[in-house]
Formats: structure tokens, sequence, C-alpha cells
């Protein structure tokens, strides 16, 4: 009889011992889901942001650049259709990307979405992002050189140079910390699969 009631102590202590496991992978779950849909929501913010930079330059290059530089305007309009390519492709990739689906949806359909955009992301840097940096810089110079000489030009060149280094150190940063937060995303939804 005393084995009988110590078995069935055991029992229950089991039984709550597995509810109380059952409630923290629940919890558990929960935390990494918000922290993924918080990581996707950082992704979306950051695709807003340049959405916007690229908006307000359209107009900046098609009223200011041609009147204040004397940029042509074939150049102004290659770099206006550019920015306008830009913020399609950013509202492309992340209409695909739904934050909320780490809270709620499918993990399996989140990450393949997470591993699109990662793609897309490098996709955009090799074909598109890195060929026009160099049309841009060929382009320009060649404008400038039109309209300016001697000391100008070297002043303006300068500038050019002393931006297009901070141009490619910020966009490489931005870039590798876009693939590591998606990166980070990716991890956390190995860890849910294999609970």
């Amino acid at each position: 009889m005393n084995n009988y009631n110590e078995l069935e102590e055991m029992r229950a202590q089991l039984a709550i011992l597995n509810k109380k496991l059952e409630k923290e992978t629940i919890v558990n779950e929960r935390l990494i889901r918000c922290s993924m849909k918080d990581k996707a929501w950082s992704l979306r913010r950051k695709a807003i942001v340049e959405g916007v930079i690229s908006a307000v330059m359209i107009p900046y290059f098609i009223w200011v650049m041609p009147n204040l530089v004397g940029l042509s305007m074939g150049f102004c309009l290659f770099v206006c259709f550019m920015l306008a390519l830009a913020i399609g492709y950013n509202y492309y990739i992340h209409s695909h990307f739904r934050p909320d689906e780490f809270v709620y949806g499918d993990l399996m359909k989140a990450r393949k979405d997470t591993m699109m955009l990662k793609k897309f992301y490098a996709n955009w840097l090799k074909f598109i992002g890195i060929p026009f940096i160099f049309v841009f810089v060929g382009w320009f110079a060649y404008e400038v050189s039109q309209h300016f000489q001697g000391e100008e030009l070297q002043g303006i060149l300068g500038g050019m140079a002393v931006g297009l280094v901070l141009g490619v150190i910020v966009g490489s940063y931005r870039y590798m910390k876009t693939q590591r937060i998606a990166d980070d995303i990716l991890t956390q939804l190995e860890e849910l699969s294999e609970e």
C-alpha cells in the first residue's frame, strides 16, 4: 500500500512537472516569435526610411541638380529612374516579408520568406547596386567636368570621392546588418523547429 501511494505521488508530481515544462515551452516559443517579429519590423522600418529618402531625392534631382549644378537632364532622369526602381524593388521585397507572420504564421513560410529576403538584397547589390555606382560615378564625373574647371573641378571630384568612400562604408554596413538580422531570424526559426 505504501509503495502504491508513493507511485501515485510520483505520477502526480511528473504530471505537474510536465505541465510546467509545457507552459515554459509555450512561453519560450512566444518569446522567440516576438523577438523574430521585432527583428523583422526593424528590417521593414529600414526599408521604409530608405524609400522615403529615395522619394525625397527624386524631386531634388529633377529640379535642383540641373539648375544648381548644371547636370544634364538625361543624367538626372537616369538617377531618378534608379531611385524609383529602388523604391519599387524595396516594396516588392517587403510585400512578401510580413513581420506579423512570425508570431502567428507558419514557421516554414517565415523561413522561406526570410531566405528570399536575403537573396533579394544580395541580388540587388550584385546586379543593380554595384553596377549603378560605377555608371553614376563615371557619368557624374563627366557631367561636372563639362561645367567646371581647375580648382572647382578638383574640389567637386574630391568631394565626390569622399562621398563615395563614405557611401560604400555606410552601404556595406547596412547591407551586412540586414543580412545579420536575417541570419538571426533564421537561427531562431531553427531553434523553434527543433523544439
